[in-house]
């Protein structure tokens, strides 16, 4: 249990309640209003144990009868279910308690909030579709809507009715069913960054090198969402300075004139491969190619670092226009001609 410097002022009176024993507790709870009942009750059920150090914190002028108790006194659900019955009778105790009881049963449910549709689908998509419509009335509406339209119409159909049409399910069953679902989530979540090395990385880089523009990005999509830091490693990977040399003419022009910046490109390609410099140079016009020339010539050299700072900047740019669908960065095996 917390130290009593450290608690809230509801988790003392809880504490305090705990302490004092269920008959005088009972007659301090019959003076307060409904709410504060509800609030302090849902902290009594969350205390673990009292030992006789934290009684006397808790209850000063009492100390002396409470050192007549040396033992520890057990809290949680039951010490709060006999706390109210003493005050309220065992009908209104067990209607708080079942009021309280819904709220942490909603709160289980909170991590689905952010969690990805697609990763959840792949989990339940192989359960039958009377448990899929357990489940799905359970997670937040939102995320439940997304995983529901993965399933194919048929199956979508068939869990939609059975989730219409769905009884009232133990709340002990559902914990248990969900729990395992974030279980598995989880792990699955573990085990996919413990599987992105640098070899993973690199080989589904390799992977996506073959992919068709929009499953590349509906992959990038799905990882954004579930392993972000991951996600900006292989974006760095997938677009690099070196791309330029897979971009066609048209797509290049279109580069440079959203670049706009002259004094940035020769500067990002002051130590560059003369492909790239081609590539830059013969999508300019004579007069602006010989200007830019002309332009890196009287830069002289310059720190590695401001032309890498000059590179990303361009990167950035290819990025932007690449996942704006402006221009199309050419994949292995594919063949242009201009």
């Amino acid at each position: 249990m917390k130290h009593i410097d450290e608690m809230t002022g509801t988790e003392r009176a809880a504490a305090l309640l705990v302490a004092l024993g269920p008959e005088r507790a009972s007659d301090i709870l019959k003076h307060l209003d409904e709410k504060s009942i509800e609030t302090i009750t849902v902290e009594i059920a969350k205390i673990g144990r009292l030992d006789p150090e934290e009684k006397d914190d808790l209850i000063g002028d009492f100390i002396l009868s409470i050192k007549r108790n040396s033992g520890s006194l057990e809290a949680g659900k039951e010490s709060a279910r006999e706390i109210l019955e003493k005050a309220f009778g065992a009908d209104k105790s067990s209607q708080i308690l079942k009021k309280l009881s819904a709220k942490d049963f909603e709160k289980e449910f909170d991590f689905f909030k952010d969690a990805d549709p697609e990763i959840l689908f792949m989990l339940i998509q192989k359960e039958s579709p009377q448990m899929t419509a357990v489940i799905l009335s359970y997670i937040p509406p939102a995320v439940s809507a997304a995983v529901l339209k993965l399933f194919p119409a048929k199956t979508t159909k068939e869990i939609a009715v059975r989730m219409a049409h769905l009884d009232s399910v133990a709340q002990e069953a559902v914990l248990d069913l969900v729990g395992r679902l974030k279980d598995k989530y989880e792990q699955y979540v573990e085990n996919v960054k413990k599987g992105f090395g640098t070899e993973g990385i690199a080989s589904l880089v390799e992977i996506m090198n073959y992919m068709t523009d929009d499953d590349e990005k509906k992959l990038m999509k799905n990882l954004d969402g579930a392993l972000p830091d991951i996600s900006k490693n292989i974006r760095e990977k997938i677009i690099s300075f070196e791309t330029v040399n897979n971009l066609t003419n048209n797509d290049m022009r279109i580069l440079i004139d959203e670049v706009n910046n002259d004094q940035l490109i020769a500067a990002a390609l002051k130590g560059s491969d003369d492909d790239i410099r081609f590539k830059f140079l013969r999508n300019m016009s004579r007069n602006r190619a010989t200007d830019l020339l002309e332009n890196m010539d009287k830069m002289g050299a310059i720190r590695k670092a401001d032309a890498e700072d000059s590179r990303k900047e361009i990167v950035r740019v290819i990025r932007f226009l690449y996942e704006s669908g402006v221009i199309h960065i050419q994949k292995p095996g594919e063949i242009y001609v201009e």
